[in-house]
């Protein structure tokens, strides 16, 4: 072999080495840029917080024809009263004004508390006659809720109630009983011996149930111990064999006001209490979260109740019942920014209390002003005329499912499964001292 020939061999081994260091770093770059793009990615999925549908549905609501100085009653019941797990969620209220604001409607809230009793629900409705409302939004339920109800039919002023059945003199926008009923039997799935735990509640009318343990004034530790014995959870030791209750529940059904539930609910996670739990629709309330929580139970437990949808998870759907939900979080947030904007008492910011505000109170006070508008007047008489022939939906701007008030069971929909999660959607402002779950329908049901 010539020096040309070497020469020429090695200059072309060389470009060969040459071209080959260059593939292994072009590899090398592909991989790295290949591994930093799928740990973004992972970052993206796992950092992101849960983002609405496009509020395709306006923030603004407006309503034609509402004659100026407009006035809607809100009777709430504040301190611990009957009904009082309700005045969060009351605080939608003051969301569907801003929203009607927004839209160029003014109208005001009159707000006054009924105290959980029937004289306190009977003077709230007559000082909000008084006050000049046209219609009256009772954010309460409860037995006194009758008397509220009646005292208005007798002043002839409508009355909805966005949390309780309806009454001969009132709307209801909350799920029927038998509608509830029947979602809390699907809820116990194949339990056969359901144990009622009854905190003030009653039995659900129609529900089967096995056996009741009424509360009374029991402590919630002492009614957990029962409810693990009889499930059970736990078994009694050879000293107090004897006078321990049976084994003869495999599913518990709690009833009562959602404070005590969540109380309750925390007692019976602390007692080992595995069979399932099934909750009256009270749990839908922010108070029972709360009690939960303050009760050291654990917020990512699984709790089944029964209702529609009207929560949070509704804005993920990709629907107009999503787009709908998404308009009134939208708005929620924008309430809570405003630093003058304040509860329906006026004794606290509204950012205080945003997590809680509810789209049920927010949607029955959007009726009433839809009505107020029909009607072309604040007559109470003309109101409740204008009241029994309106149905409304979400291009209405209501945030839950639609209405017809030509029944007094104004929501048609169904009640179905709801479970909870802890896991907060990132939909609602931050700050808030309440302690709040999502309930979402069960996907799981049958």
């Amino acid at each position: 072999m010539t020096d040309d020939t070497q020469a020429t061999g090695d200059g072309l081994e060389a470009r060969r080495g040459g071209r080959r260091r260059l593939l292994f770093v072009g590899i090398a770059v592909l991989v790295v840029a290949a591994v930093v793009a799928a740990v973004l990615t992972v970052r993206s999925l796992t950092a992101a917080p849960a983002e609405a549908v496009p509020a395709t549905v306006p923030v603004p609501v407006t309503v034609a024809h509402v004659p100026d100085g407009t006035k809607i009653g809100v009777v709430v019941t504040l301190g611990d009263g009957e009904g009082s797990e309700w005045n969060q969620a009351a605080q939608g209220a003051v969301v569907a004004q801003r929203r009607l604001a927004l839209g160029g409607t003014d109208v005001q809230l009159v707000t006054r508390n009924d105290g959980g009793s029937d004289d306190g629900a009977g003077k709230a409705v007559r000082q909000l006659v008084h006050d000049g409302v046209a219609g009256i939004v009772v954010a309460s339920s409860g037995k006194h809720v009758a008397a509220a109800a009646a005292a208005a039919a007798d002043a002839g002023v409508p009355v909805v109630l966005p949390y309780a059945d309806h009454t001969d003199d009132s709307w209801s926008t909350a799920p029927a009983p038998a509608s509830v009923t029947a979602a809390m039997q699907r809820a116990l799935g194949s339990a056969e011996s359901p144990l009622l735990v009854d905190l003030g509640g009653g039995a659900p009318s129609g529900l089967r149930i096995a056996h009741v343990l009424t509360a009374g004034s029991t402590d919630v530790s002492a009614l957990a111990k029962t409810v693990a014995q009889r499930t059970g959870a736990v078994q009694p030791d050879a000293d107090t064999a004897a006078d321990a209750p049976a084994v003869d529940s495999d599913a518990v059904v709690v009833s009562g006001d959602a404070a005590r539930q969540g109380a309750l609910v925390a007692a019976l996670q602390a007692a080992d209490v595995t069979v399932p739990v099934v909750l009256t629709p009270d749990a839908t309330s922010p108070a029972f979260g709360a009690a939960l929580s303050s009760g050291g139970g654990s917020l990512s437990g699984t709790f089944r109740t029964a209702g529609v949808a009207t929560d949070d998870a509704t804005a993920l759907d990709s629907g107009s019942a999503g787009r709908a939900m998404s308009a009134f979080l939208g708005a929620v947030r924008i309430v809570a920014k405003d630093p003058e904007a304040k509860n329906l008492t006026g004794d606290q910011a509204f950012s205080a209390v945003a997590s809680g505000a509810d789209s049920r109170s927010h949607d029955a006070v959007l009726a009433l002003v839809h009505v107020v508008g029909a009607a072309r007047s604040t007559s109470p008489e003309a109101v409740t005329d204008a009241l029994a022939k309106t149905s409304l939906g979400v291009d209405d701007g209501l945030a839950g499912p639609a209405l017809d008030f030509g029944d007094q069971q104004a929501l048609g929909s169904d009640a179905t499964v709801l479970t909870a999660s802890a896991q907060s959607l990132g939909l609602r402002p931050t700050g808030s001292s309440t302690t709040s779950l999502v309930w979402f329908a069960d996907t799981t049901e049958h």
